[in-house]
């Protein structure tokens, strides 16, 4: 079996693993958070895209063991795999929260007085998994500085897009898609394939608000795309990729990304697109962490 053809069974298990795994989880005792209506759904879809993600890459890596056709040895595949892991980990320790704080600017505002949200560890749990994500694909110096916030923040920036039916999904599977298409590098392509086998199963029970993504899942998701971005771009790219994700997060703060995308009408088209009901998001309701 060519690499190839490896990646597409990729994507192709994932997507099976997270269809079973969210009717299974879905009627199981899951954490719940209320949606933008007020309706406490299941926080199950992050669970499920990425516990199927680890369960088909396993399966591949034994596919493909001794052949390396995927991964240029099988510690660098387990340990990115490790790096998504983590990230998903932080990210499912604000979903499990009873109440949380929303906006980066009040974490920490709350840190400077001696209290560590949730949200605060989350994104230090972001911060070490993009380290763990950069030694892995073996980064040096200021590739690996510019590693560190590029793909920590992209998981964060998947994270404030979370906050209407689908949304999250939405913008990640064109960013997957496109960079699948790209000239693959080091192994990182049966990730992405499996990110988006995971999330287009995903994405028709995110938006019939049958449960939702969760920190958990937008983080793994936006962990991957910030990834596979960082790899195929140059240092000046990854800088020019970092400053965008910065600024994305002061609008977040301020204008807020809901208002952004609900002023532009081929972006509030995307937005809607397969939504059951319409919403009425509150502007500030984008600045969460």
């Amino acid at each position: 079996m060519s690499g190839g053809a490896l990646v597409l069974l990729a994507g192709f298990l994932s997507a099976a693993i997270t269809f079973v795994l969210v009717f299974r989880l879905r009627h199981l005792r899951a954490p719940r958070a209320v949606n933008y209506r007020g309706e406490r759904l299941p926080v199950v879809l992050g669970l499920a895209i990425t516990a199927g993600l680890a369960a088909e890459l396993l399966t591949v890596a034994l596919v493909d063991a001794g052949q390396y056709r995927l991964f240029p040895s099988p510690r660098a595949g387990l340990e990115i795999l490790a790096s998504i892991l983590l990230v998903f980990a932080g990210g499912l320790v604000d979903d499990v929260q009873p109440s949380r704080v929303h906006g980066l600017v009040r974490h920490f505002h709350e840190l400077f007085r001696g209290r560590v949200t949730s949200g605060i560890v989350k994104l230090a749990v972001a911060v070490v998994a993009a380290a763990v994500f950069g030694v892995a694909t073996r980064q040096h110096g200021l590739r690996l500085a510019l590693c560190i916030p590029t793909v920590a923040g992209a998981a964060n920036l998947w994270n404030l897009l979370d906050v209407a039916p689908g949304r999250a999904i939405k913008w990640f599977l064109p960013a997957g898609a496109v960079a699948l298409a790209l000239k693959p590098t080091y192994g990182f392509a049966p990730f992405e394939s499996a990110a988006l086998g995971g999330g287009l199963i995903a994405l028709p029970f995110d938006l019939a608000e049958v449960a939702m993504l969760g920190d958990s899942g937008a983080y793994a998701l936006g962990f991957v795309a910030g990834a596979g971005l960082f790899l195929r771009l140059s240092t000046v790219g990854v800088a020019i990729a970092l400053a965008v994700v910065v600024a994305l997060h002061v609008l977040a703060e301020t204008v807020t990304l809901t208002r952004l995308i609900r002023a532009a009408p081929p972006l509030r088209w995307l937005d809607d697109l397969g939504r059951l009901h319409e919403q009425h998001l509150r502007p500030e309701s984008s600045a969460s962490a």
